[in-house]
């Protein structure tokens, strides 16, 4: 397990999911084993000191995304290593939000202006040819690519967005905490494809391996549409839970 000094008490990241990260990174790096136990609330606030609420926030990241599940008298069993996500509603994503984007292992394969692609500018309600900020990064699980992510916003939109290492710094954080910037809409969509000779390189998988492909716009407080994320996850290490209500 991770040491107590890996984590970070400045505050920049909530240590909850600090400690949520290590102990996913352990599970899906099959440092813990379906059928394992992780630590319970107890021993992590010990070895982490952190507080028992904290401990209990982490734990209950890994039993939303169907990592792990409480046994009676037993603690928290293992049953599984690929994590579940469940797009269900806005107010679902925008809690999401917070978490997912403080995660720092991700490989920056891109960061600059470039020209919007067509169908992205109308998406965001731009003219064709407008300018763009691009940002591409490969989410990383342990050693294995996870998904690949492409980010725009237009030009201009987000200050100083160029000057940062977004493969160290949370993106999320950033725009909330320095510029402010807060969704009060999303949308989302879901498909299928197979992986291009790029994708498949940087995902470390087969030429037309199957590929989960997620699109999401955000809007801002005025309902303009602000944000377009493209996302390509590996089938083979990701799935969805949909609740109907």
């Amino acid at each position: 397990m991770t040491e107590t000094s890996e984590l970070d008490f400045s505050g920049k990241e909530q240590l909850y999911y600090q400690l949520y990260d290590i102990l996913f990174q352990g599970i899906t790096s099959g440092a813990y084993k379906i059928g394992d136990y992780i630590p319970s609330e107890s021993d992590l606030m010990k070895r982490y000191d952190v507080s028992r609420s904290t401990a209990r926030k982490a734990m209950e990241l890994l039993s939303n995304n169907g990592l792990i599940e409480k046994k009676r008298g037993r603690g928290s069993e293992v049953i599984a290593n690929v994590p579940l996500s469940s797009p269900k509603r806005v107010s679902s994503y925008i809690k999401k939000n917070v978490d997912e984007f403080a995660v720092p292992q991700k490989r920056l394969i891109e960061s600059g202006v470039v020209t919007m692609p067509q169908h992205v500018a109308h998406e965001l309600g731009l003219a064709e040819g407008a300018k763009a900020f691009c940002l591409r990064r490969v989410r990383v699980s342990g050693d294995r690519p996870f998904y690949l992510e492409t980010i725009y916003y237009e030009d201009g939109y987000v200050p100083h967005i160029a000057e940062r290492d977004f493969s160290k710094e949370s993106l999320r954080a950033y725009l909330n905490n320095s510029c402010d910037i807060r969704w009060s809409r999303v949308s989302q969509k879901i498909g299928a494809c197979v992986a291009t000779d790029e994708q498949a390189e940087l995902l470390g998988i087969s030429v037309g391996a199957p590929l989960l492909n997620i699109t999401r716009v955000s809007h801002d407080q005025q309902n303009v549409p602000r944000e377009y994320v493209e996302s390509f996850y590996r089938a083979d290490l990701y799935r969805l839970e949909i609740e109907l209500d």
